[in-house]
């Protein structure tokens, strides 16, 4: 009796890793078309992203140069925010241009963040980001 037990249970897990092996080839053809897609979303966040990002160091530009520290302030930490989302995206596609943006954005943002502001700090790194940027943006036309 014990050996027949042992016997089903060899068995009925030998059918369920034949079946999960069988339904893993069968779905195999179904995603070799699924990249194509993926690609152009990855390509269309970045741009957006890139596009985003260029707007708020076009605005943390002007406060930089009005003076307004409090606005200044304020942008800092949304850099970051704007960035995250497809941060990674950039790293699996353009890793010397992700290395490029992140040695700009990092002082950017602990420069907004510094008292007192030291306005051509901030500005100097901004402009940095600016165009690690616009590189970005250039690469995903």
């Amino acid at each position: 009796m014990k050996s027949t037990r042992t016997f089903l249970a060899l068995a009925l897990a030998g059918i369920i890793g034949l079946t999960g092996c069988a339904s893993a080839t069968t779905q195999s053809p179904n995603t070799a078309s699924a990249p194509a897609p993926a690609a152009e979303e990855k390509a269309s966040e970045i741009k957006a992203g890139t596009a985003k990002m260029l707007e708020m160091t076009a605005e943390l530009k002007k406060a930089i140069d009005a003076g307004d520290e409090s606005n200044v302030k304020a942008l800092g930490p949304k850099l970051e925010e704007a960035w995250a989302p497809f941060e990674d995206k950039v790293k699996e596609k353009y890793a010397d241009l992700y290395k490029k943006v992140e040695d700009a954005l990092d002082p950017t943002i602990a420069g907004t963040e510094a008292s007192p502001l030291d306005k051509a700090a901030v500005g100097k790194f901004n402009d940095q980001l600016t165009q690690a940027l616009t590189e970005l943006a250039e690469k995903e036309k």
